[in-house]
């Protein structure tokens, strides 16, 4: 496949699956952690994790249909 066309596949399932992983990390109750009053600290955890966690699902993915592509 074209390196452009994966690009933008990986592009759109970032952003496709993004509301997905934040909306389930936010599941995950952080405030035992912190102190109260640091709110907003725990908002840039929740932001920064869901990141972090959507570019790992979506390299895994394009990982995987890369390599269906080799052997195809």
């Amino acid at each position: 496949m074209d390196i452009g066309i994966l690009s933008i596949l990986e592009l759109l399932l970032f952003f496709i699956s993004f509301p997905f992983i934040f909306t389930a990390f936010n599941a995950v109750d952080l405030s035992k952690f912190f102190k109260k009053g640091y709110i907003w600290q725990i908002q840039i955890i929740y932001i920064f994790s869901s990141i972090i966690f959507t570019y790992l699902f979506v390299r895994a993915i394009m990982n995987l249909i890369e390599l269906s592509g080799n052997i195809f």
